[in-house]
């Protein structure tokens, strides 16, 4: 205990260690070097050196409160690095051992960094919030250059349907399609989904000028050329993506504002969700069934009906899911066994749905894991808005904004093998806005029990006075 009191000196530094953390998460976000090593070892180092500058302010409640949290996000982790479908990967020489390790080794401490940094006095989401958004503006406007040189404005529309070529090698998609991105230290062909996941987060600062009083003129004005970057950045490539991205980015910026405003609405906007994510469990459920031959019997009832089997067999996405959900009740419960030579089935193509994709990566158990973290993490949201003072109501609604979009966004379009002429299979996990989501999600969950725990003293110094 001594040598632990000796330690806690070492709080009044804590702010140039808040510091660093900030250009860390600046760099993730920027996607600097494109290396989950590299943003894995950075993550593992900054939350050692978090712990040993605020190990005073660390507590048993406190961990007690992002353990729900931590718990699956650990096991989805594991199951995910010790995978059939890793493994055959690393085999064929698209992951390397290393990148495995950090899986867990870098995710895990990202999040535990949220849990710290919530209780750091010189941490500052606002300015942590800044600082993210200025790395995807920075990001954004160097894609937007380099495809302004090579393709030229509207390129989307000017060359609808022509091809790309490449020593000799056509594009695996039209150039509508696809688009140049700053991967590492080089500009690289990508799938346009690729592309529109920057301008698509910082989109979504849009969110805080509904909540940011204009006598913060300086924050009120950087979130417009936040705004307006993300829009420049979508207008010039039109694309049907980017359609979707805005109206998404539109549909949470309403409920947030409605929330808000409307007290009498939140009820019945909360029991719309919980309804639309039934219906979409019962189709995913209904979809998986399909394809697990023990369930011959279900089989049959699909294959009879002309409905149901346009609905999970025939139809191209059906296709394209069906892979990664194949017997998986049977062959890949875990995620841990199973084929993993070459030509197995965990070296199918990634869907670009974290819904697949996980049951695909760590099995059911991890797809499950990463459901509770979610749900653990939304629910973090709800206790963070009623119990935090310090923070302000733009910098929460942003919080929530950014997370929100990243979920929908790899729910359905967030494709992860995205090279043209390359190859890169890198799930959502091994990508900077998943960690940064991660942190998120630990930081509020974390704000909104601390403020608990400070009440209840309160109230017994209170009654012993």
């Amino acid at each position: 205990m001594v040598k632990f009191e000796k330690l806690h000196s070492l709080h009044k530094y804590s702010a140039a260690i808040s510091f660093l953390a900030l250009e860390i998460f600046a760099l993730i976000a920027f996607s600097f070097g494109d290396s989950f090593i590299l943003y894995g070892a950075l993550s593992l180092v900054m939350m050692l050196l978090l712990i040993l500058f605020n190990i005073k302010q660390i507590t048993v409640d406190g961990i007690s409160s992002v353990a729900f949290f931590i718990f699956p996000l650990f096991l989805f982790t594991l199951l995910c690095a010790l995978g059939v479908f890793s493994t055959a990967h690393r085999i064929v020489g698209d992951f390397n051992i290393a990148e495995l390790i950090f899986i867990p080794l870098g995710l895990v401490p990202v999040a535990f960094s949220g849990y710290i940094l919530s209780v750091d006095k010189t941490f500052k989401i606002k300015t942590f919030l800044i600082v993210i958004y200025s790395a995807l503006a920075v990001i954004t406007l160097i894609n937007i250059i380099v495809n302004l040189v090579n393709f030229g404005a509207f390129y989307t529309v000017i060359y609808r349907d022509y091809l790309m070529y490449y020593k000799g090698e056509a594009s695996s998609v039209p150039v509508q399609d696809m688009a140049y991105t700053l991967q590492g230290l080089k500009f690289v062909e990508v799938k346009m989904s690729q592309y529109v996941i920057n301008p698509a987060l910082l989109l979504t600062s849009s969110v805080a000028l509904l909540f940011t009083p204009i006598k913060e003129k300086k924050t009120f004005v950087l979130y417009i050329v936040f705004t307006l970057l993300g829009i420049l950045a979508l207008v010039l490539f039109p694309t049907l993506l980017g359609a979707i991205t805005v109206i998404i980015v539109m549909f949470i910026d309403i409920v947030a504002y409605v929330c808000y405003r409307f007290k009498a609405a939140r009820k019945p906007l909360f029991y719309v969700l919980i309804v639309v994510l039934l219906l979409i469990a019962l189709v995913f459920i209904a979809f998986t069934l399909t394809y697990q031959d023990s369930f011959g019997w279900y089989q049959n009832i699909v294959n009879n009906n002309g409905l149901l089997t346009k609905l999970f067999i025939s139809n191209r996405y059906a296709q394209k899911y069906s892979p990664a959900v194949d017997n998986i009740l049977f062959t890949n419960f875990l995620g841990v066994w199973g084929k993993h030579t070459a030509t197995g089935d965990v070296l199918y193509t990634l869907t670009g749905s974290f819904l697949f994709d996980n049951v695909m990566t760590s099995g059911v158990i991890g797809a499950l894991a990463f459901i509770f973290m979610i749900v653990i993490g939304y629910k973090g949201f709800k206790k963070y808005f009623i119990n935090d003072k310090e923070d302000q109501l733009s910098s929460k609604m942003l919080l929530i904004a950014f997370v929100s979009l990243f979920i929908i966004f790899s729910a359905t379009l967030f494709e992860r093998e995205f090279m043209v002429f390359h190859v890169a299979v890198r799930p959502i996990y091994m990508s900077g806005p998943f960690m940064i989501m991660l942190f998120i999600f630990t930081y509020v969950i974390s704000r909104g029990n601390v403020k608990v725990e400070e009440k209840k003293e309160e109230k017994v110094d209170e009654k012993e006075n």
